[in-house]
């Protein structure tokens, strides 16, 4: 049971630090407050730009209201605009937000190569496949936690 102790402490440990650090780091290297669902938001944005509002939302698992108000914070904070097609709503990054993203994207980059090259293939693989089960088990938790808020 100790392990299970220990895998528990450390994953606990790591989201609490990659939330923390992707805030400071993101703060830092934008000159202000940008919180962790914003910054979602922004990957997001930036891994299809332009996107419509209804598959960001649908992607981060929210509701298109919420969404909406998100996108109105970053837009108060010159990160975001939109434009309008008739029927939808197309959201693309301004040049804040694509240095957001790109500064992102650079922590993931190096956050991954500090785990992957100090491992083997083999390790690698082997992590890869655990944490495959993982992200299984919060899939399944969410789909059942979504179920009793449906039904």
């Amino acid at each position: 049971m100790e392990d299970a102790e220990q895998l528990n402490s450390f994953l606990v440990d790591v989201f609490g630090r990659i939330n923390k650090i992707e805030e400071r780091a993101m703060a830092g290297g934008l000159g202000s407050a940008v919180s962790i669902t914003e910054i979602h938001i922004i990957e997001k944005i930036g891994d299809r730009e332009p996107v419509r509002m209804s598959e960001v939302a649908r992607s981060i698992g929210v509701t298109l209201a919420t969404l909406t108000v998100a996108c109105d914070k970053l837009v108060a904070k010159g990160r975001v605009r939109s434009q309008e097609d008739r029927r939808v709503v197309n959201i693309m990054l301004t040049d804040k937000g694509r240095a957001a993203y790109e500064y992102h994207k650079d922590f993931h980059e190096r956050m991954i190569a500090s785990l992957v090259d100090t491992l083997s293939p083999e390790q690698t693989a082997l992590l890869a496949q655990s944490l495959e089960k993982l992200q299984d088990f919060f899939r399944h938790e969410e789909a059942a936690v979504e179920g009793e808020t449906n039904g």
